[in-house]
């Protein structure tokens, strides 16, 4: 079957109806264009009936008719070179607008909507599912319009000037568009199969570029090898074949304007002979019907572009149309500045997909209060700290923010302001491709405290060994910096925009002890100049004494809470944790799920 997507045709003439003066411009230049265009072979007809139905050569009458001819071809060359300009930065308005709309789908949209793409399927739809709508845009839509008044201008004047003629000619057009419906019902599928094809292909080449490291690391190259080449012999095998159609498609066509032209030919002939059509007449007809030769391969490409449009833009718009999964409120509130909030977990659950990670989980996070979570692997550590800064919403359940007696559902909020509440350091920090300074002033513009929050994550002495110091460029993801200076980056970067609410998801874990322990000394330090509320995840209990509270997990529920003291007197996990801490056991991740293993 045909693909025609109204879906698809509708959003691109939204984009073209915003611009609706370029646009009007683009078709009355078309027009004039072609309306001259087409007057000339008649003008042509008429002066050669002109000169031979004069009794003597007439120089004024010739002059006089190429005058008009020069003329027009002006006002056609000066109208097409507009037409084509004009339809130039139409074109490329619009695609800059689609391109603009893609960048912020990917910037506003949550983390599951993330989840749920591949980055090389994405990079594929901001790129090269965007060149077959540039190519229409910028020239087809203007082609397309001209092929359709060409061949329109052209059927009127046969059609005033021998009915017959008309009707033998319309018997056998038709054929054109029979040939384009039966391609059409080939390309269409055909080109949307290739460009899903071509997203699994980018695919694995983001994957296996992000991911070198491992590739080299587990001597998979040949395997990852043989992967792509699969990929990639699957979308040449779509691509050659669409070709293949293609190669037949334009012959086609041509093969049915010559045959018009052999039968205007010997009809016009027979017409001229009888004395039903003039001499000048049957040469402007057949100038005419040669002249539907490009017109014909652009309706045929045309055609083709369409199906290749069609299929591009439907991946392109159903992405832009697609839910960014975390609903804004209609009337979005906003924290006061100077405020730490409390922050409430009110039955919260939470599933990816069908795998419940968050199981009816309460508690309540006090303005200046120092949460340490700990729980084996799977235990819902990151689902609870990723829910603050509103990464994911609950599955049921929800959050509260509180300031004095007002709460605040943490969906009711507006969620740029709340995000400048929240700071975050992920285990496995991502960094830029720019310099230690850049990645650490990233989204701040008061760069006054850069010195002092390098101090506190201990990066001072590193960065002074650095023949550029923090100038130093540190590559894509931050690839010349070990783990654990990359942390540390990450760590100064979340202290110098100084939130009420820091979050630390195992940020310590490539430091070594002693590098750590200056850490903590100087956060310490800084915490006691303000009140910040810190959340953090660690696997080492030295951290975990500085918090006021520890939270275990397990399966995605709290199994215990309470001051490192209390624990250890009333718990029953926590203190065969801090035994098994004496018995040299130093990864509380792996002691934690030796105990509960033990326990059930």
């Amino acid at each position: 079957m045909v693909r025609f997507s109204l879906h698809v045709v509708k959003r691109l003439l939204l984009y073209i109806l915003q611009r609706k003066r370029l646009a009007l411009a683009v078709i009355f230049f078309v027009c004039i264009a072609q309306i001259a265009e087409l007057a000339i072979p008649l003008l042509v007809g008429l002066t050669i009936d002109q000169i031979l139905e004069a009794d003597q050569f007439a120089i004024e009458l010739v002059l006089a008719g190429v005058i008009i001819i020069v003329i027009t071809s002006i006002v056609r060359a000066i109208t097409y070179f507009l037409a084509r300009w004009l339809g130039y930065i139409q074109g490329e308005r619009i695609l800059f607008s689609i391109r603009s709309d893609l960048f912020e789908k990917f910037e506003t949209s949550s983390l599951e909507f993330h989840d749920q793409h591949h980055t090389g399927d994405l990079m594929a739809r901001a790129t090269t599912d965007l060149e077959p709508i540039s190519e229409m845009l910028v020239w087809g839509e203007r082609i397309f319009l001209q092929a359709g008044l060409t061949y329109l201008g052209i059927y009127l004047v046969l059609f005033l000037i021998d009915l017959q003629l008309f009707l033998l000619m319309g018997v056998i057009t038709p054929l054109l568009f029979i040939i384009a419906y039966f391609i059409s019902t080939r390309l269409g599928p055909l080109f949307f199969e290739i460009r899903t094809q071509y997203g699994r292909l980018t695919t694995v080449i983001q994957e296996n570029i992000s991911g070198m490291q491992i590739v080299k690391a587990f001597n998979a190259e040949d395997r990852e090898k043989q992967k792509f080449d699969k990929e990639n012999l699957g979308y040449f095998d779509l691509r050659a074949y669409a070709f293949k159609i293609r190669s037949i498609f334009i012959p086609m066509f041509m093969l049915i304007i010559n045959l018009l032209i052999a039968i205007l030919i010997f009809s016009g002939g027979w017409l001229v002979i009888e004395g039903d059509v003039s001499t000048g007449l049957l040469v402007a007809l057949l100038t005419y019907f040669t002249m539907l030769v490009m017109p014909t391969r652009f309706l045929a490409y045309s055609l083709v572009m369409y199906q290749r449009v069609n299929a591009a833009g439907d991946r392109v718009f159903t992405l832009l149309d697609s839910p960014t999964i975390l609903p804004e409120s209609s009337i979005p509130q906003k924290l006061p500045d100077d405020v730490t909030p409390t922050i409430i977990f009110d039955n919260v659950s939470f599933s990816y997909g069908s795998r419940k990670t968050l199981s009816d989980v309460s508690m309540t996070i006090n303005p200046g209060e120092k949460i340490a979570i700990l729980g084996p692997t799977g235990s819902g550590k990151s689902t609870i700290i990723s829910m603050i800064p509103r990464f994911y919403d609950p599955t049921e359940g929800k959050i509260l923010v509180k300031t004095g007696q007002k709460s605040y559902d943490i969906r009711d909020l507006d969620i740029k302001s709340w995000r400048k509440k929240v700071g975050y350091v992920h285990q496995e920090p991502f960094l830029f491709g720019r310099t230690i300074s850049e990645n650490i002033a990233f989204g701040v513009t008061e760069t006054e405290r850069i010195d002092e929050v390098v101090k506190i994550a201990q990066l001072d002495e590193f960065t002074k060994s650095l023949p550029d110091g923090l100038d130093t460029l540190i590559g894509e993801r931050g690839v010349t910096l070990s783990g654990g200076q990359k942390q540390r980056v990450a760590i100064a970067r979340m202290l110098l925009r100084r939130n009420p609410i820091m979050i630390l998801d195992d940020a310590t874990s490539s430091l070594d002890i002693a590098t750590e322990a200056e850490f903590q000394r100087a956060f310490t330090q800084f915490l006691t100049k303000s009140k910040h509320t810190v959340i953090f995840i660690t696997q080492r209990l030295s951290t975990v004494k500085l918090a006021d509270r520890i939270v275990i997990l397990n399966r995605g529920q709290i199994v215990e809470q309470g001051t490192h003291e209390d624990l250890l007197e009333k718990g029953e996990i926590y203190p065969l944790l801090w035994k098994t801490q004496e018995g040299g056991m130093l990864d509380i991740r792996l002691a934690l799920e030796k105990i509960i293993q033990e326990r059930s």
